[in-house]
């Protein structure tokens, strides 16, 4: 009888484990690292899963009421293990690295999406979000919803074959611009936009811009980041370095709020529409196009001037 005993335990363990695994893991109590993972999930109507928050993660503004865990780049480990998270989900830039490890070896469950996170990225980053939090029909819907953005790109882009050349600030620390070079979110939402970046030719990834060589650039539009959790920039106008450029001089300084624009989350299509607008001004978009989130960008210059 004994061999027959072994056996039914072990049948009833095997089943067990099996209609284990048939279900799809579906994590409870997520933080997120990285504002477009936040805006997804809300997105989906899952904001009540979400135990922590990093500092990017600013909209919808209710997120900002959820615990913090830091700035993307600087998440604490203590603070992330206080909230007993069932995953860890972030972007590609969660640091520091030494921190990940630490996290890593504690057994957390993490996810860290680098593949997705670029602007061609947009709709995999949503559906392997969708998959993890087992919802994959909302995933599918809110991916299919961005077509319409790009569609429209596409219509304004098939308009002009002028490039202007634009330069995209940061931010501006002891007088001196923060500007996106090669190797950067800015960069490609510029080329996406039908534009040049003019630093990219010259910089890697976020550098300081001197006043010789933003004035060898001469851009002809400048865009400059605003909100996103910082002050509004200056007006670029009032620098040195652009006081005599073609994009001072012909008003084409604008100001789009950072998330919304560089967040590769759910309104980066709409926010490169509408970037790709303010660059092709005679370009039209569809009749039947219609922003669905509010559009950001707005004059950063002295229109009196």
């Amino acid at each position: 009888m004994k061999p027959l005993y072994t056996y039914l335990i072990t049948l009833t363990l095997l089943t067990f484990a099996c209609s284990s695994n048939s279900a799809p893991f579906s994590a409870q109590r997520i933080v997120v690292s990285g504002g477009s993972i936040t805006e997804i999930i809300y997105a989906f109507n899952e904001q009540h899963r979400i135990v922590g928050v990093d500092s990017t993660s600013v909209f919808p503004s209710a997120a900002t009421k959820k615990p913090q865990i830091g700035y993307v780049r600087k998440i604490s480990t203590e603070g992330i293990l206080s909230l007993s998270p069932d995953l860890l989900l972030g972007e590609a830039d969660t640091g520091p690295q030494k921190v990940v490890e630490q996290l890593k070896s504690t057994g957390i469950n993490m996810t860290i999406l680098t593949q997705e996170d670029n602007f061609l990225g947009i709709e995999a980053k949503i559906k392997h979000i969708a998959r993890l939090l087992n919802v994959p029909k909302k995933g599918q819907q809110l991916a299919n919803s961005l077509a319409i953005d790009r569609a429209a790109l596409n219509t304004v882009l098939q308009q002009s074959t002028y490039k202007p050349r634009v330069l995209f600030i940061l931010n501006v620390r002891s007088g001196q611009p923060i500007v996106a070079g090669a190797n950067t979110s800015a960069n490609e939402l510029i080329n996406a936009a039908g534009a040049i970046n003019i630093a990219a030719e010259h910089i890697q990834n976020w550098k300081p811009l001197s006043t010789e060589a933003a004035l060898a650039l001469n851009p002809d539009a400048i865009i400059t980041m605003g909100r996103h959790g910082d002050t509004p920039m200056e007006n670029v106008s009032k620098l040195a370095h652009f006081k005599f450029s073609n994009a001072v001089k012909n008003k084409q300084v604008y100001s789009f709020d950072g998330s919304y624009l560089l967040g590769m989350g759910p309104r980066t299509p709409q926010a490169v529409v509408e970037l790709a607008s303010v660059l092709h001004p005679n370009a039209k978009l569809p009749t039947t196009y219609k922003f669905r989130f509010a559009k950001t960008s707005q004059p950063n210059i002295e229109l009196s001037e």
